[in-house]
């Protein structure tokens, strides 16, 4: 009578561990017949909101004290070194632990491609632990793999085994760490929009209600109510809002003790900090600039008829608004047409440029000019450099498509887009530009960093050269994606409908991503700093990551 093998039970434990765990996160997992025999125990399929994305790889897993060693564990090659060294589908040595219960892996075909020699064990380290918090890194390495093998060979070979060089290790484990979940916060308000962040503290609005959180925890500060449905200027340890009655309030972030008020009707959403001095205009249209800690009036423009229809730009010593016609005005129709520059002294006024079309909100400005966009029709464009000192033109560039965005700034050049398609880069000196084929439109502002150009094509993002203009990478996205892409350190990351996704800034390679989406066009874009992401989602879950 036949007889089950003693060890047979230890062996399952891992398969089974392995298989409830791929399961646990909708991965398709099918067991090989004798995978002892031929090096593989189990085919897996990976998923994407439970849609396969075509990426996989086949396990070996051992289970037993025999592959633990004293800093990690190891899998033994026995005959298997070419079937797994050249095989088209990356093979994944996994080792489960009993005891600890825990499971640890190693790339076998990235690790023995590395090696000239067949070895006879294959070392992985602790860190390399597969589990909730490293599923998603470890599906990115996954697909990095399959599309770019070669690129991690180069890198080093194995993820990170010990007898790699140092540096080797430190450029992958750069690639195999997503950014960290450091806290989330539920609102309970759909399309809650996204946070601004200011002096350790986010502040997080949803039509009447403002709630302010402490950046590092995540712990709620404060919360209230507003008079207005709007966004509010912050600065200077301080949240600068309309209330009832024709009121201006200034309420500290760590506390929202009143620090001021003034009796002004004026429209917070337009304001501006700068300089510990809040410039804020009123509805006739005058601009009041205040002492943030005091709230003392420094100076107030005259009034004029002309409404704003943006927020006001400061820079040097100027305050920049953008005017659309009078309420009775002649020309039906008309949006913006005119911009007023203020000194930022006293109010008075310096210089206006005057245009006959209608001018776009989305300007840009520089330290020493301003640029403006002409809509003459719908299908073209005119950008306008105006000196920030007096208003002069000094140049204009008549572009051969509508500008949806406005103008991105990299060191001599400007890069706007085309929502016909095509994207612009024009010379700050003289308004000479160049047009690069992106072959499809373009409805946001690019993102430019380390002399990589990377846009938002709706169904995939590129990159492209800086200097010469050629195409550098493409990367197809899993749902549509409609902001700006957002540079964090080496990374550009982009938000589509089916989720959040990072890449490799000069490569394009997937660097990680995340099931977490939003509405762009109703809840603004994520706020970032040097070390951190925040997000809101689509049902008011506040999330922040640590990026560094």
């Amino acid at each position: 009578m036949a007889t089950v093998p003693p060890n047979r039970r230890i062996e399952r434990a891992g398969v089974n561990a392995l298989r409830s765990f791929l399961d646990e996160h909708d991965h398709l997992v099918q067991e090989i017949a004798g995978g002892t025999d031929h090096g593989e125990d189990c085919f897996v399929m990976l998923t994407r909101q439970r849609k396969r994305t075509g990426y996989s790889f086949t396990a070996q897993v051992k289970t037993g004290k025999k592959y633990k060693r004293a800093r990690g564990y190891a899998i033994d090659v026995g005959h298997h070194f070419t079937d797994w060294r050249s095989s088209k589908v990356p093979v994944i040595g996994v080792v489960y632990d009993v005891d600890e219960q825990r499971m640890f892996w190693i790339n076998l075909t990235l690790y023995l491609n590395a090696s000239a020699t067949a070895p006879r064990w294959v070392p992985i380290p602790r860190e390399n632990e597969l589990c909730a918090a490293s599923i998603d890194a470890f599906v990115t390495h996954i697909e990095e793999f399959t599309d770019t093998p070669e690129k991690l060979l180069a890198e080093g070979g194995s993820p990170a085994p010990s007898s790699q060089p140092q540096s080797g290790r430190r450029r992958q484990a750069a690639a195999l760490h997503p950014p960290v979940l450091q806290w989330v916060k539920a609102t309970a308000a759909p399309h809650t929009r996204q946070p601004q962040v200011a002096d350790g503290y986010v502040v997080v609005r949803h039509r009447h209600l403002i709630r302010v959180l402490d950046a590092g925890s995540g712990a709620e500060a404060w919360s209230g109510r507003t008079a207005f449905d709007r966004l509010s200027p912050l600065g200077d340890d301080a949240v600068y809002l309309s209330a009832a009655a024709g009121r201006l309030r200034a309420l500290t972030l760590g506390s929202g003790r009143t620090r001021w008020e003034q009796p002004l009707r004026v429209r917070d959403d337009l304001a501006v900090c700068a300089s510990k001095t809040l410039y804020i205009p009123d509805e006739e249209g005058r601009i009041f600039a205040l002492d943030t800690r005091s709230g003392t009036i420094r100076w107030a423009s005259a009034p004029g008829r002309e409404r704003l229809v943006a927020p006001l730009l400061v820079a040097a010593d100027t305050v920049v608004t953008l005017r659309g016609t009078p309420p009775d005005s002649q020309v039906a129709g008309a949006g913006a047409r005119e911009v007023v520059a203020l000194g930022t002294r006293d109010g008075t006024e310096k210089w206006r440029h005057g245009a006959e079309v209608d001018l776009s909100p989305a300007w840009t400005l520089t330290d020493d000019v301003l640029y403006v966009v002409e809509r003459p029709d719908d299908s073209s464009s005119v950008l306008v450099a105006l000196e920030l000192s007096t208003g002069r033109p000094l140049w204009r560039s008549p572009l051969p498509a509508p500008v949806p965005s406005a103008a991105v700034v990299s060191g001599n050049c400007l890069y706007v887009s085309g929502r016909r398609g095509g994207l612009y880069r024009i010379s700050r000196s003289d308004g000479a530009y160049q047009r690069i084929d992106t072959t499809a439109p373009l409805n946001a502002s690019p993102a430019v960093a380390d002399g990589t150009i990377v846009v938002n094509m709706g169904r995939a993002l590129a990159g492209f050269d800086a200097r010469a203009g050629t195409p550098r990478w493409f990367r197809r996205l899993p749902g549509l994606a409609m902001g700006q892409p957002f540079v964090l350190g080496s990374a550009v990351y982009i938000g589509h409908r089916a989720g959040v996704l990072a890449c490799d800034l000069q490569t394009g390679r997937r660097l990680w991503s995340d099931e977490l989406t939003w509405d762009p066009e109703i809840q603004g874009e994520p706020a970032t700093t040097n070390e951190a992401l925040y997000v809101t989602d689509r049902r008011g879950v506040v999330r922040a990551f640590s990026t560094s």
